[in-house]
């Protein structure tokens, strides 16, 4: 039986959001930042296509233009037709009519729109610069950040679908060009004007309390410690590899929530939770996965000693294959 026409988008754009991480993996790739936003926009336009087509239960019409036809008169038809291109198919809708389109219905969230409309932005104005700046290299690393997060949570929301283990959410550390604000000389007037842009849509749009994101500021600190209590990491063989080391300072920053942050938050996320042995038995199997959870044990050389547990954010796709969310 072959699967609905939206699966095939959903495959497409899995595939695609795939390839830009791979180029954007590259930091040696001298059109990273421009090749990352075309690939990560074809990606989400399939995506959003796939949405529509569910939404219209996959009545190919949907995304179609219709436009009248002129008559013989030199007026217009009442009646719509289908357009077509240059090759003789349908005209299918834009990117950004898939994206008016689900934001008007609630389905996609102000701050996937203003992500979008960032990296759109660095598409059309790429032909500007020849090498962007520091500054705007990082932006662009920020607005990546968010998209990828922004793309996994939704195709498993609208189609089920995991990507969370094949795509990581936060780009790997070898993007981040330096600690800190990146500072740096603006070569053309055209780069200024599209950095001020793209700090503008930043600032513009986002609430604590939701998962989705405009950009993410990732921040690397790099320790040198000799104390006992600095948590481990793996090191890899590869010998340019960038050297990190967590120490228990970190422990809140990467996991934020206790117990009771973790119990209020999920309380308020979905409209079937209680903290009862069914929660329970979806929370154990989590506590020994640090992608999940870490302990901070009162004498931190004595694995026997009193501990408490804290939650990364991480946790809630997990629960939402549980629970009905708000």
């Amino acid at each position: 039986m072959r699967p609905p026409i939206h699966q095939r988008f959903v495959d497409k754009a899995d595939a695609a959001i795939t390839a830009a991480v791979e180029i954007y993996n590259k930091p040696s790739f001298a059109y990273r930042e421009e090749t990352f936003a075309i690939l990560a926009l074809n990606a989400w336009e399939l995506l959003l296509k796939a949405k529509v087509l569910k939404d219209a239960g996959n009545d190919v019409r949907a995304l179609r233009v219709y436009e009248p036809r002129e008559l013989k008169s030199g007026g217009k038809s009442a009646k719509l037709y289908a357009k077509r291109n240059r090759t003789g198919n349908f005209h299918s809708i834009s990117f950004f009519e898939c994206a008016k389109r689900l934001s008007a219905s609630g389905a996609l969230p102000a701050e996937v729109f203003s992500n979008l409309d960032a990296l759109v932005a660095i598409r059309d104005n790429s032909v500007h610069y020849v090498t962007p700046s520091a500054k705007l290299a990082r932006q662009a690393q920020e607005l990546a950040a968010a998209s990828i997060k922004n793309f996994v949570l939704l195709d498993k929301q609208w189609f089920d679908h995991d990507l969370s283990r094949a795509l990581n959410l936060i780009l790997p550390l070898s993007f981040v060009p330096g600690t800190g604000q990146v500072e740096s000389v603006v070569t053309t007037a055209d780069e200024s004007r599209l950095i001020d842009f793209l700090e503008q849509i930043g600032q513009a749009i986002g609430t604590p309390e939701s998962d989705f994101a405009v950009a993410v500021r990732l921040e690397v600190k790099v320790e040198k410690s000799s104390l006992t209590t600095a948590s481990k990491v793996v090191w890899s063989k590869d010998p340019d590899a960038i050297k990190v080391a967590l120490t228990e300072t970190d422990i809140r920053t990467k996991y934020p929530w206790d117990y009771g942050e973790l119990v209020k938050r999920l309380n308020k996320r979905y409209l079937d939770f209680k903290a009862n042995q069914k929660f329970h038995d979806i929370r154990m199997p989590l506590l020994p996965d640090e992608k999940y959870a870490k302990a901070r044990y009162l004498d931190p050389g004595n694995p026997k000693s009193p501990k408490k547990d804290f939650y990364n954010p991480n946790v809630l796709p997990i629960f939402d294959q549980h629970y009905t969310k708000t």
